[in-house]
């Protein structure tokens, strides 16, 4: 049985529903919640039973196909899933992504995504939920046992390195590296222009 709920949390659901949609130009969707070991109203868990069962059944099928060395699998399942993926994309075992709104995720030609990545496209903070679009531009590189935060872009041949933690957007041709991710290595466009402002 469906409790009611306010008139701002329909608002905001119905918000989602647009981003999620891709009916807002919007990169991020933020939304002030109660702490999360409180119902917040956008998480699947306050939904009674089906509506969990449903995600962590989608997200267990996921989860396991993404451990397999079978690629064109994993692509596969991701367009399913609503996800936009290039040609030659390669996912390495066990990478994570994001299972709740892969439909947010938007994967270039030429990618390579290593061992361990992770992607989100949504998180939880203390008091504010978030779900962001994810473009990772083509011929990019995400090293092994990196983490993408949700609403991230990665730029055309940017490398990111093993274990980088990237918080913010990374140019075209940059190599990020560390945690929090920085940029160690400016394209040589940028490199040359910044010389010329000196």
């Amino acid at each position: 049985m469906k409790t009611h709920e306010p008139e701002n949390l329909r608002q905001t659901k119905h918000r989602l529903a647009l981003f999620l949609a891709g009916e807002t130009k919007e990169r991020i969707f933020k939304h002030p919640t109660a702490h999360p070991s409180r119902p917040t109203g956008l998480c699947h868990c306050d939904e009674g039973l089906f509506a969990p069962i449903r995600v962590y059944l989608r997200a267990a099928l996921l989860q396991l196909v993404l451990q397999m060395p079978f690629n064109n699998l994993k692509i596969w399942l991701l367009r399913k899933m609503g996800a936009r993926v290039g040609s030659n994309v390669y996912i390495s075992a066990c990478a994570w992504i994001d299972p709740l709104y892969p439909q947010l995720l938007t994967i270039e030609d030429d990618v390579f995504i290593g061992l361990k990545a992770r992607i989100m496209t949504h998180e939880f903070r203390i008091d504010e939920f978030r779900a962001g679009k994810v473009f990772i531009r083509r011929g990019a590189f995400i090293g092994g046992f990196s983490l993408i935060a949700c609403g991230i872009e990665i730029g055309q041949r940017a490398v990111v390195a093993g274990g980088a933690v990237v918080g913010t957007d990374i140019p075209a041709g940059a190599t990020a590296i560390g945690n929090p991710a920085r940029i160690v290595k400016r394209p040589k466009a940028e490199k040359k222009s910044e010389s010329c402002n000196e």
